[in-house]
């Protein structure tokens, strides 16, 4: 049995080795194309609560995820993600949370994000309803002795 398995592995690699140089192209002679997908959730909303405590504004800016960018000198930049920007109510003017990549949990109708602020770890999720608004659900783990907390908001999409 061992000379039997032993030799079905050594033709097999000879049949793989055979198969990989002849149906496999060593180089491409240009560059590959790729075309972006348009994401229905691109654009800047805003919370449908004018008086709202927590979130007012987002930025959802979508990216290619397979684009990479090199100079001449054969740097390259890492693949460009699709990020969200966050703005939190404050005064006088809304706090920036800055941008977070965007990721996708386990199919296409929920996205999040992930904010470490210190005091805090926020999770925002996001997703499209029939209505066309931008449904958000803010988890809130603090760091602290508060207790945790989520939180729900509803955004119209800015029309520019």
């Amino acid at each position: 049995m061992k000379n039997f398995s032993s030799s079905v592995w050594k033709v097999g690699l000879s049949t793989l080795s055979i198969l990989l140089s002849t149906t496999i192209p060593l180089g491409f002679t240009e560059p590959a194309q790729a075309l972006c997908a348009t994401d229905e959730l691109g654009g800047q909303w805003e919370n449908v609560d004018p008086n709202t405590r927590g979130i007012t504004k987002i930025n959802y800016i979508p990216r290619c995820g397979d684009q990479r960018f090199c100079s001449t000198d054969g740097t390259c930049s890492e693949p460009a993600r699709t990020s969200i920007q966050v703005f939190g109510a404050c005064s006088p003017t809304d706090c920036d949370w800055g941008e977070s990549p965007m990721r996708i949990y386990q199919s296409d109708d929920w996205r999040y994000s992930v904010y470490e602020q210190g005091f805090a770890r926020k999770v925002v999720w996001y997703r499209l309803n029939s209505d066309d608004q931008l449904v958000v659900a803010e988890q809130v783990d603090y760091r602290d002795s508060r207790e945790d907390r989520t939180s729900w908001y509803r955004f119209d999409r800015v029309e520019d």
